[in-house]
């Protein structure tokens, strides 16, 4: 059974076509890779799927079930999702924050020690414990997008949809979130659906053992999904953002691969 099925998926905001006859499978415990430039309809596809936007035309299964089908709680068992941008309109403690995400498995106080404990586990999974009792309006942008991570690892479902998850994170925070979900794919068998601008997250994801799969979208259409290496050919990428590129081997990282870009005429 797949985890995600989209066919021949269609969006339109009015008269303005986003995206047209999208269809692609995201199979249980791979983690699927949306690139594309700016304003391709990346996000707009993510909403569609999560149900906070009405398609065309065409047809949603999360599981095998048809989308509409689903009811709020049981959705939530299948799809939790990492937001691009948030608005920190109360100031709630960091831990209360994360605890939310399971909200719609036993209600707001429901077993309210036991949430809050499970709160914690992800939170120092993450390294953010510390940050535990802070009023998360206080958070740097990088820290809250870490946060709603843990909030969507709370929520435990068989899914896990992040619109530009890293856009937000310095370094080292990068690192971190793409260890932890190659490590949630690997050991947990969990699905993830994610989008994002840098080819070499794709490439960090495939290296470390993930399973990983990649689809490449463009004025309204997508790509077949295939393995990174096999889509960031030089020709896709001039084709996609205009760029010349390269995959580069780096033996002193052992063996990673990196995607060099620049503009054709640079000095390289």
């Amino acid at each position: 059974m797949k985890a995600v099925e989209v066919q021949g998926l269609s969006f339109s905001y009015g008269h303005h076509p986003v995206f047209s006859q999208i269809s692609f499978q995201v199979e249980r415990g791979e983690i699927f890779c949306l690139v594309g430039p700016n304003g391709c309809g990346k996000s707009t596809l993510l909403r569609c799927i999560l149900g906070h936007l009405q398609p065309q035309a065409g047809e949603i299964r999360i599981g095998g079930t048809l989308l509409g089908e689903y009811s709020s709680p049981a959705l939530a068992d299948q799809l939790a999702y990492v937001p691009q941008s948030h608005t920190r309109a109360f100031p709630f403690r960091t831990v209360d924050v994360v605890a939310m995400g399971q909200i719609r498995k036993g209600g707001l106080f429901a077993g309210q020690k036991g949430q809050t404990r499970r709160a914690m586990a992800v939170l120092e999974q993450l390294h953010l414990a510390h940050l535990a009792e802070t009023e998360y309006t206080s958070l740097s942008g990088g820290e809250l997008q870490m946060v709603l991570l843990a909030r969507a690892l709370c929520q435990d479902s068989e899914t896990l949809v992040l619109d530009e998850p890293a856009a937000h994170l310095d370094l080292r925070r990068t690192h971190d979130l793409l260890a932890v979900l190659r490590r949630i794919a690997k050991e947990q068998g969990k699905t993830i659906l994610l989008s994002t601008h840098d080819c070499n997250h794709a490439l960090h994801l495939e290296d470390s053992g993930a399973t990983v799969r990649m689809a490449l979208m463009e004025q309204g259409q997508l790509s077949p999904g295939d393995t990174p290496l096999a889509l960031l050919r030089s020709d896709c990428m001039r084709q996609l953002y205009g760029m010349e590129s390269r995959v580069v081997t780096v033996p002193d990282a052992g063996g990673r691969h990196f995607l060099a870009t620049w503009r054709e005429g640079e000095e390289t």
